[in-house]
Formats: structure tokens, sequence, C-alpha cells
């Protein structure tokens, strides 16, 4: 049995662009992506430096995703950025799915689905066809 991480919910994947805001400054906004979700959290990788305990605002600029949030940790990543662990007041299931592997898939590959590749093709080679038009 290995150790336990103090995470109760499987995270997700998933880049989506997202709007930070303190609740009394509404007007002062930052726009991040988040690392990965789960049913109540999102790390999100942010340009300026928040407190443990910070309340804020998050807004997804995907879709109608919108959750109050409080900051769980704040660390440094080597380029300089910082790494956001939010606790949402909102299930992210609202966001669209966020654990659907089949969509995640497509996401990853831009919106549709990806191709299989011809059997016995080498990678980074295509197929040609005899008549050249």
């Amino acid at each position: 049995m290995g150790l336990p991480t103090g995470r109760m919910e499987k995270r997700s994947a998933r880049a989506v662009a997202v709007e930070l805001s303190r609740p009394e400054l509404s007007h002062a906004t930052e726009t991040a992506f988040t690392e990965n979700v789960s049913l109540h959290g999102v790390r999100v990788v942010s340009k300026q430096p928040w407190r443990v305990g910070d309340r804020l605002l998050v807004k997804s600029l995907e879709g109608d995703f919108r959750s109050q949030a409080q900051v769980m940790y704040c660390q440094r990543l080597p380029n300089n950025a910082l790494a956001v662990g939010l606790e949402l007041f909102t299930r992210a299931e609202q966001w669209g799915s966020p654990f659907d592997p089949m969509a995640a898939r497509e996401q990853k590959h831009g919106g549709r689905k990806p191709r299989a590749k011809a059997r016995g093709q080498k990678p980074g080679w295509k197929r040609r066809s005899k008549f050249r038009a």
C-alpha cells in the first residue's frame, strides 16, 4: 500500500484558459491556464503570487464555468511562473466533463478524433498515390 498523497479525487490533465480575480477587486484580472482539474480543485499557472488562504474568483474563458476558490498552495516553477492549487467552491463537473477520456483525447488533437496510422507505415512518412494530379 502506497503512502497517502492527500488527494481524494482523481485529477485530469486539462489546459483551459481562465480568468483569476479577487472578489473585492473584480476589475483587476489575470488570464492563466489550468494544468489539471478535479471535481473540487484546480491547479493553475499564474504570474502573480497568491497567499495560502486567499479567496478569488475563477472564470473559464472557454465555457460557462465560474466558481469562488481558496488558495491551498503557491509554488514557484523553474520558469519563474507560479503553480497555484485552488480549492473550488463549485464542482468542476460543470466545466464540461473534464473526466471524459474521449473528450480529453479529442481536445488533445484539436477537437477531432486522432487518425489511425496505416499498417506498416513508418512514422513521419506519408502515403503517396501512384497517380499524381
